[in-house]
């Protein structure tokens, strides 16, 4: 008597194609998510970074009075020496040993004291020693450190670049000069100028301090957004002429040697050329969803969403200015 060996059962060409459609149903529906945990996870760290940024200010207030100055120039615009804010922060980043061997009596060049010299020279130089609480984790397509080597005058340096940058006065960089400020106007930092708390008679919770930025792009070598070792809009400075993320460009100083800034509206960096030291401006902007996060200068950190009304958003920076922020943030 012949045995029936039983036939294995197999998977229909349907079968398998409905399988395959639940799988492909099941990934689209993952991706998503993902995306969201990821994107809050990089708010968050970013939000902790400012609140370390925050708390750097407030030591720094603590054993110098106020914060520190803005931009610290011997002769505005383009006078020698030309040191920022964020220099006078890294101690208290754990940022010591960069800040110890920073020689602020070096001979400047190009007007500034870190640039082309051992202030920027090598991997270890002060200039380049990558400082976590600048960078924030969403900005994945910004560099770190750029190294600046012009083709007819050599190596100047290697410089790290930031994601967080100071508030100014005004609305502009010719608008934040000494003497053309108007007193409401001024911010917690300026030209030659650091805030103490008891100045700020907005509140400092009103108050804003830092904001987020963009970094500059690895392909394009002349575009130096973020370099916080410079004092110019979307190096180490913003303004709040215009509200957060938003599509109009900012605007750069170009000269015959280079394009200090390049358009990718794309990647949310617009730029355009300024009226050299006049119109120069930079708007917080950042790669979360629907805003930016900033530091009040009571050292909390909010998200400013991009809808914030531009009247409000011009109240918050200013430390003195009278006005009432109405509305959401």
């Amino acid at each position: 008597m012949a045995i029936r060996t039983p036939r294995r059962a197999g998977l229909s060409l349907i079968e398998l194609l409905v399988v395959i459609a639940i799988i492909a149903v099941l990934i689209a529906l993952t991706i998503p998510a993902v995306q969201r945990v990821r994107a809050a996870a990089d708010r968050a760290a970013c939000a902790n970074n400012m609140k370390q940024l925050g708390l750097a200010l407030h030591g720094h207030h603590t054993v110098k009075g106020q914060f520190p100055q803005g931009t610290m120039n011997d002769s505005l615009p383009w006078g020698p020496k030309r040191v920022t804010w964020a220099v006078w922060l890294y101690p208290y980043l754990e940022q010591g040993n960069a800040f110890k061997h920073f020689d602020i009596n070096q001979a400047p060049y190009w007007n500034a004291v870190w640039y082309n010299n051992a202030n920027s020279k090598g991997a270890n130089a002060p200039t380049a020693t990558r400082v976590p609480s600048f960078l924030c984790p969403a900005d994945r397509d910004g560099i770190v450190v750029r190294r600046v080597t012009y083709p007819d005058y050599g190596y100047h340096g290697d410089f790290i670049a930031a994601n967080y940058l100071a508030f100014f006065g005004g609305l502009n960089y010719g608008g934040a000069m000494p003497g053309v400020l108007q007193p409401g106007q001024r911010g917690v930092f300026g030209l030659n100028y650091g805030a103490r708390l008891a100045d700020v008679t907005d509140g400092t919770s009103h108050t804003l301090a830092l904001g987020e930025y963009l970094r500059a792009l690895p392909n394009y070598e002349f575009d130096f957004r973020g370099s916080i070792w410079s004092d110019q809009p979307g190096y180490s400075q913003l303004y709040t002429q215009n509200t957060p993320n938003t599509s109009s460009p900012d605007l750069f100083y170009w000269d015959w040697l280079a394009v200090y800034a390049n358009h990718r509206p794309d990647l949310n960096r617009p730029a355009s050329r300024s009226v050299p030291g006049s119109t120069d401006t930079a708007a917080s902007r950042s790669m979360h969803w629907g805003g930016v996060n900033v530091l009040f200068c009571d050292g909390s950190v909010r998200f400013v969403h991009n809808t914030i009304d531009v009247k409000t958003w011009r109240a918050l920076g200013t430390m003195a200015g009278g006005e009432t922020a109405q509305g959401d943030f």
